[in-house]
This record gives C-alpha cells, structure tokens and sequence, in this order.
C-alpha cells in the first residue's frame, strides 16, 4: 500500500513538473511546424531537419541531421534556413551561398530546383 502511494506521489509530482513547463508526453510526440521530412527522389532516402529560430528577417537557424549527407552530400553542412519573400527556401552554411534551394510545390512543402538533382521535396512532419 505505501508503494502505491509513494507511485501516486510520484506521478503528481511529474504530473505538477510538465504542468509548470507547459508541455505534456503528448507535445513530446507531436512534431513542431518546424520539423521537417527532407526525402530525396520518391523516398530513396530521407532525414529530419529542424527551422529553428529566426535571427533577421527570413533567416532562420536549421538543424539538419547528420544522414542527410545520404539525401545530398554536402547538406550537413547547412546551418541557415532563409525564406524569401516569393516563398523560395534556401540552406546554407553561411546564411548567404545556398547549397539547395526550393520552390513551393503543389500542395503543403516545397521541391528542391537547385541543383537539379537529385530532386528533394521538404514536407512538414518528422520521424
């Protein structure tokens, strides 16, 4: 019984933590609008990457994971999202020179133009 009881302690105090932090289990497990599914030529390969927060207008900072070197080498290198005003998305390592660059495509994300291959679509959501 006090098992039980120091249990039930125990889950009230987390319970009490997420509730202070706003966040609950399920936030967790939701993707963020800023995670993204990177997928080169129909899912031949893919990885996460992450917008993460804007430091001037447009320009963003961007986790990118390591296995996107398998969805375009040189990729990891990238460190800036930068969004212009036409809805164009570059990545870059500088905040300047991109490596790839995307057009809004037909329906939600964005297909990669530059270089012209291989061809990258980038879709919200994560693994």
């Amino acid at each position: 019984m006090k098992a039980l009881a120091a249990l039930m302690a125990v889950a009230a105090l987390f319970g009490s933590v997420q509730l202070f932090h706003g966040r609950t289990a399920a936030d967790e497990l939701t993707p963020s609008p800023d995670d993204y599914r990177l997928v080169a030529n129909g899912d031949e390969a893919s990885c996460a990457v992450k917008r993460g927060t804007e430091i001037s207008h447009g320009l963003s900072l961007l986790t990118v994971t390591a296995n996107c070197r398998r969805v375009l080498p040189g990729i990891e290198r990238a460190k800036f999202w930068r969004e212009q005003d036409d809805g164009t998305v570059t990545f870059s390592a500088n905040g300047i020179d991109p490596i790839v660059t995307f057009g809004v495509a037909d329906g939600d994300g964005y297909e990669s133009y530059a270089p012209a291959l291989p061809l990258l679509s980038l879709a919200a959501g994560s693994d």
